[in-house]
């Protein structure tokens, strides 16, 4: 399955049917099960990482400039972590 970019899905469902439209809108709601799995998408700040894994904020800034636990900039200087990924490093020791 090819992987499309922002654009090109914007304009696939602007220029969508309104049977396709219907689909994706069940999709969405859930009523079409294992469509999506979101999963958890939860995003905490390095405090909130901190305190999660019992460590200090330092300790999360390492780990995060060493590669260690994936994080995402939501502006500059503004950085969340995937719970998700602090879970899978604390089972596994990276994420």
């Amino acid at each position: 399955m090819q992987t499309l970019t922002t654009e090109k899905r914007m304009t696939l469902l602007l220029a969508a049917t309104p049977d396709v439209l219907r689909r994706v809108d069940r999709i969405l709601s859930g009523e079409i099960e294992g469509a999506t799995d979101p999963g958890d998408r939860k995003l905490l700040s390095i405090q909130q990482t901190a305190a999660a894994m019992g460590v200090s904020r330092t300790t999360v800034w390492r780990l995060l400039r060493d590669g260690r636990i994936p994080c995402v900039e939501l502006r500059p200087g503004s950085r969340r972590v995937p719970s998700a990924a602090i879970s899978a490093f604390v089972k596994g020791g990276a994420a």
